[in-house]
């Protein structure tokens, strides 16, 4: 397939980033015996079920059948299309990236994206430069009320908006066009005329995992009648939906080593006070709640993550809408209350980072959060009452699938409900798991086998699949090239003899650059062949040779029957009839 680079740079590429390598980055890998595994990055689990196969450089899940290559791996964890993930990987690799054709249409939604990236940038240092204006005092004088010194004003590149127009009149000396301004997010179009999207505003950049400016928050300094902050509206680089801020400063946390688990807050006041105070590793979403993407994006920092939201009643309801996504992401979920209705913002002013770090330490697992919560929202003292806090908590420790650990908040329901343990117990082992967890209805599509299949596929695959994986017992033989009627099999089969004639062996994941090869049933079952140990498999390969060549008779004499039912000239009829013989006579040998 035409990805847009040549296959000789993706051979190397791929060459230069062996997979085990580059997927450490991302996920902690075990070794046993000749596979690496993991828990899955791209579904939730316990048990790890994701392999990874270093002589043959792909990887397999068997909980949810992800497959693919390198470049697949990091495409998919990273959520970067094909360029960019062979950017990357080339960086990984020190290697130059060379010139890249494709669909035309692609290459201009590229080009259009990296324009954006620029403008933005532009614009960022532009609002930031605007703090060193006399017009700019309200904004200087809201940082020095919020205890900001210069130094963290540069760290999140914090900057202002003098006006409506000025923006616009800067990009267009820069030569950016007011489509692009627009397609950028940082100005807005009313009745015909252009205005700056964040007129009279403090301006927060706002970053995304790889340092680059996405958009932008804006907070209106003093009194207003519409809501303080506004952020950039969608566009080709900005999704709220899994836009983080603080991200750029929770990796720079990660690279130094020092991070063991991250802190959601509410708002970007509360992470850069935080940050100032010393506290590196707190991030917040941009004004929505909490999505699976953000969830996914915080995993590959940390495995615990502590929510800390404001006390108010939005703030109860984002923890609790929260801690269901985060958990359900395999994240351990903690969750901490500040006393007195503070937000994080105004605690660590007040408190310092020491109290900050003390509150920290008195966060509750999210099943101990869950339970006292559901009991300070009942009166246990009326029955009615006390039995849908009892429902409730069981419903919760039901879903933990660990006997010793429901045992625990068993205790503790029991404790504030005093119903017996026995009767609790009985009553949690009537309730059915309503939510059945993803690795309950896990696909183990290599066990499967698809009904529609004949011999002549089973026998097919399990050739092809025992020349790729070099088995000891499979050898190059004409009959199969000839008896294959799919040209995908053809294809595989071609490299395969390319290989061995160049006095090279094959190696599975190349497949990955021949074919989309998840969304190929037929392909994605010979990647992914599983072997059964202990069969006689070299005779099974010599029986499905014999499979293979009698399809092809018979798929020969089946077409030559169907030209003798059309031939009209007598000579025609008896050459055909001739060859009918030849192919009964092969088929008998």
């Amino acid at each position: 397939m035409d990805k847009g680079f040549n296959a000789d740079f993706i051979e190397k590429l791929k060459q230069n980033n062996d997979i085990v390598t580059v997927a450490s980055r991302y996920i902690n890998l075990t070794r046993k015996g000749k596979t690496w595994w993991a828990c899955c990055p791209f579904h939730f689990e316990k048990t790890p079920s994701f392999a990874i196969n270093e002589v043959e450089q792909y990887y397999h899940c068997f909980g949810c059948g992800a497959s693919g290559d390198v470049i697949s791996f990091v495409s998919k964890f990273e959520t970067l299309d094909f360029y960019d993930t062979c950017k990357k990987l080339a960086e990984y690799a020190n290697m130059e990236l060379p010139e890249y054709h494709n669909d035309e249409n692609l290459i201009k939604q590229k080009k259009k994206k990296e324009r954006i990236y620029n403008l933005l940038v532009d614009v960022a240092k532009h609002y930031y430069n605007n703090l060193k204006l006399d017009i700019s005092r309200p904004a200087l004088e809201y940082l020095a009320s919020r205890k900001l010194d210069m130094n963290v004003v540069k760290e999140f590149g914090i900057g202002y908006s003098v006006d409506y127009i000025e923006i616009i009149s800067y990009l267009k000396n820069l030569g950016y066009t007011e489509e692009e301004m627009l397609d950028a997010g940082v100005v807005e179009r009313h009745e015909n005329r252009l205005s700056d999207a964040f007129g009279k505003r403090l301006i927060f950049p706002i970053f995304n995992l790889y340092g680059n400016v996405v958009g932008f928050s804006g907070r209106v300094l003093g009194k207003t009648d519409f809501a303080k902050y506004k952020n950039t509206a969608q566009t080709l680089v900005f999704d709220k939906s899994n836009c983080i801020y603080g991200i750029n400063q929770l990796k720079k946390a990660k690279n130094n080593g020092n991070l063991k688990e991250v802190v959601v807050v509410e708002g970007q006041m509360d992470v850069i006070s935080l940050f100032k105070c010393g506290v590196n590793n707190a991030v917040a979403c941009m004004g929505t709640a909490l999505t699976i993407y953000h969830a996914k994006n915080l995993k590959r920092f940390a495995d615990k993550v502590i929510l800390c939201f404001d006390g108010d009643s939005a703030g109860k309801k984002a923890t609790l809408r929260s801690i269901e996504i985060l958990v359900n992401s395999g994240l351990n979920v903690y969750v901490v209350t500040i006393p007195n209705g503070n937000d994080p913002d105004e605690y660590i002013n007040n408190f310092g980072k020491d109290a900050w770090e003390k509150l920290l330490n008195t966060a509750l697992y999210w099943v101990e959060f869950l339970i006292k919560d559901f009991a300070n929202n009942y009166n246990l003292e009326k029955m009615e009452e006390k039995s849908k806090f009892i429902s409730d908590a069981l419903n919760v420790i039901k879903s933990l699938s660990s006997e010793s650990e429901q045992e625990i908040y068993l205790r503790m329901v029991q404790d504030l409900s005093s119903v017996t343990m026995s009767v609790l117990k009985n009553d949690l082992n009537k309730i059915s798991n309503v939510q059945v967890k993803q690795e309950d209805i896990k696909e183990e599509k290599g066990n499967i086998i698809n009904l529609k299949e004949n011999s002549y596929v089973k026998a097919v695959k399990f050739v092809i699949a025992s020349l790729l994986y070099k088995k000891d017992y499979a050898k190059l033989d004409d009959n199969i090239k000839v008896n294959l009627k799919n040209p995908d099999y053809v294809k595989i089969y071609d490299y395969i003899e390319n290989e061995y004639q160049n006095n090279r062996k094959p190696i599975v994941s190349k497949l990955f650059d021949l074919f989309d090869v998840e969304n190929s049933e037929d392909i994605y079952d010979i990647v992914n062949y599983v072997f059964v140990s202990g069969e006689d498999n070299e005779k099974y390969f010599n029986d499905c040779l014999k499979i293979l060549v009698k399809t092809g008779i018979n798929f020969e004499k089946e077409k030559l029957l169907k030209d003798l039912s059309l031939a009209k000239d007598e000579q025609e009829k008896k050459n055909i009839m001739l060859k009918i013989k030849e192919i009964a006579l092969k088929g008998k040998n």
